[in-house]
């Protein structure tokens, strides 16, 4: 008697060889929102690991290093960017003031303000993230490309350079003249100035960390999150390349924000000025390449 043998069907599934990938990326960054911070763009670099755990999700661990450089210009080091009393200043000036009004009958009113040169506060963050990255068409090997999204919760070294510059006076002189002697009053008091708009006087305050100290380097450590698209090409083969856009939320670190205060006097001797302790949102683009194997 012959014993006869069942066959199933044999079933093909699709694996992917290269499940395992080191990556590098690179790019610039920017803060992200509306009054975030005195910063320019800057760089932001990157290298990690994934591995595949199916055709849809991979996960692994990566570390980043990003800086964001001070950019006087957005604290707009000039006469438009003026931290004024709205008085006059009788420390300096008042009975200088009240002799030439009387001697030359003019009736005179002045401000005094502060225009800040400021340099430092470079601000860098050195982080350590979990990477979690799902395609949103599942990949085989003969995929081109692919869209992803990915989330990347981090721990961050957050580092804030000191500060230190100077704030030089300006003085806005507005006169009425009722005695008829504007240039003998321009000769003396205004070195034949304008007869009305702000003139640099000549003080210059140094400003550094010893008169206040929340311009001293600061560190902290923090955590926060990456999230955004992109696309990978050639996912699968030894070498794939990628761009990618991520924005960035940084929980609370120390960094310059100017514009977080009132143009007046008192935010220039507020001793905290012009520093902030906030969230710093940021948005990233960036490409890189993959090795697989």
């Amino acid at each position: 008697m012959l014993h006869a043998q069942d066959e199933g069907v044999i079933k093909k599934r699709e694996r992917i060889d290269r499940s395992k990938g080191i990556f590098i990326s690179g790019g610039g960054s920017a803060p992200f929102g509306k009054n975030i911070g005195d910063y320019s763009f800057g760089s932001y670099v990157e290298a990690g690991f994934l591995k595949r755990l199916n055709r849809i999700l991979s996960i692994g661990p990566s570390i980043s290093y990003s800086k964001f450089k001070y950019d006087p210009e957005i604290t707009t080091a000039d006469r438009d960017a003026l931290y004024g009393s709205g008085d006059i200043d009788t420390e300096w000036y008042g009975s200088a003031y009240d002799t030439w009004n009387e001697k030359y009958g003019l009736n005179q009113s002045y401000q005094f303000a502060y225009v800040l040169a400021l340099e430092g506060g470079d601000l860098t963050l050195t982080s350590i993230s979990v990477n979690l990255k799902i395609n949103f068409i599942p990949i085989t090997d003969k995929t081109v490309f692919s869209v992803y999204g990915f989330a990347k919760p981090f721990i961050t070294f957050a580092k804030r350079e000191a500060v230190k510059g100077s704030g030089t006076r300006w003085i806005w002189q507005a006169r009425e003249d009722r005695k008829g002697t504007p240039n003998e009053a321009d000769d003396i008091l205004y070195y034949n100035q304008p007869n009305e708009g702000w003139i640099k006087d000549g003080f210059v305050d140094p400003w550094d960390s010893k008169a206040f100290p929340a311009l001293e380097e600061e560190s902290s450590t923090t955590g926060g999150i990456f999230i955004g698209p992109g696309i990978e090409f050639i996912p699968t083969k030894v070498v794939s390349i990628f761009v990618q856009a991520a924005f960035g939320y940084t929980f609370p670190v120390s960094y310059v924000s100017t514009k977080s205060y009132d143009d007046t006097y008192q935010s220039y001797i507020n001793k905290e000025f012009p520093m902030v302790k906030k969230g710093f949102p940021s948005l990233t683009l960036q490409a890189g390449a993959s090795f697989n194997f």
